[in-house]
């Protein structure tokens, strides 16, 4: 088999893999960064974010034919396309509102886009020098969302969430600039594969609150996590392999089945509501591992090189389908929790992961048969193999010492110990058996700006004085949500305990935090509450407080959203009450998506449970929407306490307003 790979010098390698890094991190973070941004959408409907999503992935494809205008696909393109990243990444930071929905949305199709011709122009080199680029990029976004305890920068006030993107944008155009005398390289096959690669990262192996979250583990073991892969795929990519395959074909297949398997048990392993125990924690870590190693292996195997030179509208057609692997499996895999697939959404990433196995094996395949052929010196079956040259030592070692000291100072941030919270003494304390709560629900950390505003609803909480928060769709990992986890920042930045059980998966549920001067907590419960007519799965979680030698059992609690299943809410009710009878000093308090005089109201007060609005507030106050609040569908309820000084808070940070109530017991 002939090799059509041009030479290229080892330092431009180098920094062809360094920009690839570079421009595959600002991509996930636009990534995540649409997650919000199209969850802005839904507010129009599913079919309106739905087009919105797919419209934004596939225009990826346009924005290559506008990089590579009148220019052939080499340096000068891709200098032209690096900078325009970087201009608009800068122009995000500083938006706000509806032009930072629309600049939001064009960063990220640019971004795919740019990614993708950066991705052509590596590939000169060898597939593994792609796959190496991309894998340590995604290795870097990870340490720098960790390191930001997992609150990008994007959403991030001030002049220091300024940092990474005028660092990483810098280092881009730098790298750039030295490659702008490129000449234009053969085309590569297999480029879209990408978009399904990076979001399949994006939602997974790349995400440290999804990694904390699936395995049950602390958000600081997510750093091991990361760097432990991080570091074997690097050392595997280096090694350059055979440019004929000398394995046999059933080791091909034997990949498939080992990606797909470890795919399938990262979901599967864990379980719901409870948390794993320790065997499950250890196979989910495991099969993370195997999926992180083994899929930019398969994407390195996948990519060919066909006999025609690249084109822009070739490389168009390769980045709209990159757009659309990116955001199709993760708005399919979302939708789900509201237009029910009909099978569990977790088979979606593992049949990305299965996609990416096969259609290396297929290249593999390729190759043989071109071998045995005796063609690839005349192209007459139009492809051969990509030159198996490894990727750049310098380059590897540069990318690995970076995300290891990120994933250190990410570690350190993240630490129990290293809160910024406020401190038990700076809250109003607990007294005579009052104490003061709010019950909010969280919109997964997306406000109706739209924004993540983690600080200002730790400011909104704390300036209320709660010494007990009952939140509910708190997020741990959503990209949906910008990939934040919600629980473990809100623990740290409050300064308080906390219990969370996930609700519709282990990446999104319900959540207590008490102040330290109401004890450890005891007793903490999760209840699965009836699927019934879906479209979501449903938790409560509960937890016994010691209120000055009183014990007060605190549930919150999310009910099923749609107007019409009020028979799945009462009968979540009942199972609720029945799991957590009315026993004793009680509250629950939550979104029980049911409005006054509802039969699920006059079940809960049925049960000797009295609404603190309707007691001591006012009954007419609404709570959703935030900004144009019409319906209360946010209760706080009690039973053997009395309430007082009842009133909803007028704030955008979600898209429901907080309950805040002062609670006292006999």
């Amino acid at each position: 088999m002939t090799d059509i790979s041009p030479p290229v010098a080892a330092r431009t390698s180098a920094r062809l893999v360094l920009l690839l890094a570079v421009v595959t991190a600002l991509t996930a973070d636009l990534v995540r960064t649409s997650g919000p941004l199209i969850d802005q959408a839904f507010t129009a409907g599913v079919v309106q974010a739905g087009v919105t999503a797919v419209g934004t992935y596939a225009a990826a494809g346009a924005l290559v034919v506008l990089v590579c205008l009148r220019r052939q696909v080499a340096g000068p393109a891709l200098l032209t396309g690096v900078v325009s990243l970087v201009v608009l990444r800068l122009a995000l930071q500083a938006t706000q509102g509806s032009a930072r929905f629309v600049v939001g949305l064009v960063a990220v199709a640019l971004a795919v886009a740019v990614l993708v011709v950066t991705a052509a122009v590596a590939a000169r080199v060898s597939g593994r020098v792609v796959a190496a680029g991309v894998s340590g990029g995604l290795a870097l976004s990870a340490a720098l969302t960790l390191a930001w305890s997992t609150w990008d920068p994007v959403w991030r006030p001030g002049v220091v969430a300024w940092v990474t993107p005028v660092l990483l944008g810098g280092v881009a155009v730098l790298l750039a600039r030295g490659l702008r005398r490129l000449p234009a390289a053969p085309a590569v096959r297999g480029l879209w594969l990408l978009g399904p690669f990076v979001g399949l990262a994006v939602m997974t192996v790349a995400n440290p609150a999804f990694l904390a979250s699936q395995t049950g583990l602390p958000l600081w073991v997510t750093g091991p996590l990361l760097l432990v892969p991080a570091v074997l795929v690097a050392v595997v990519l280096v090694l350059p392999v055979a440019r004929t395959p000398r394995t046999p074909a059933w080791i091909d297949g034997l990949l498939v089945v080992v990606l797909g398997s470890a795919s399938a048990g990262v979901f599967a392993a864990a379980t719901w509501p409870h948390d794993p125990g320790a065997w499950r924690t250890v196979l989910v870590c495991l099969s993370l591992l195997v999926l992180a190693v083994g899929a930019p292996l398969a994407l390195a195997r996948a990519l060919t090189r066909p006999v025609h030179d690249q084109s822009s509208a070739r490389l168009a057609g390769a980045a709209a389908c990159a757009g659309l692997g990116v955001i199709v499996p993760l708005l399919v895999y979302q939708l789900d929790y509201d237009v029910p697939l009909g099978v569990p959404n977790a088979v979606v990433p593992v049949l990305v992961a299965v996609l990416l196995s096969i259609m290396a094996a297929r290249a593999r395949s390729r190759a043989r048969a071109s071998e045995r052929d005796a063609v690839g010196t005349d192209g007459t079956d139009g492809t051969v193999e990509l030159s198996t040259v490894g990727a750049p030592l310098r380059a590897q070692l540069v990318l690995v010492t970076l995300t290891c000291a990120l994933l250190v100072v990410g570690t350190a941030v993240v630490l129990p110990s290293s809160g910024t919270g406020t401190p038990a003494d700076e809250r109003p304390p607990v007294a005579d058996g009052t104490l003061q709560m709010l019950d909010w629900n969280l919109h997964y950390g997306v406000s109706t700006g739209p924004g993540v505003e983690l600080d200002e609803m730790v400011d909104v909480i704390a300036g209320s004085g709660a010494q007990l928060v009952t939140l509910q769709e708190v997020s741990r990992g959503w990209v949906m949500g910008g990939g934040s986890d919600m629980a473990t920042y809100l623990e740290q930045r409050l300064g308080m305990h906390s219990a969370f059980v996930p609700a519709a998966d282990r990446q999104f549920g319900n959540m207590v935090l008490w102040d330290e001067s109401l004890g450890d907590g005891t007793d903490v419960d999760p209840t699965a509450l009836p699927y019934g007519a879906g479209p979501q799965r449903r938790s409560a979680v509960s937890v016994t407080l010691d209120v000055d030698g009183t014990p007060l059992r605190v549930t919150s609690v999310h009910l099923q959203h749609r107007m019409g299943n009020i028979d799945t809410r009462l009968d979540q009710i009942a199972a609720l009450l029945d799991a957590e009878p009315v026993v004793g000093a009680r509250l629950v308090a939550g979104d029980l998506n049911a409005e006054p005089g509802w039969p699920e109201v006059a079940l809960f007060e049925a049960a000797g449970l009295t609404s603190a609005v309707d007691e001591a507030g006012d009954p007419l106050s609404s709570t959703f929407p935030s900004d144009a609040s019409s319906s209360r569908i946010d209760w706080i309820f009690g039973a053997g306490v009395s309430f007082s000084d009842v009133e909803v808070l007028d704030v955008r940070q979600s898209d429901h307003r907080p309950l805040v109530a002062t609670v006292s017991l006999p």
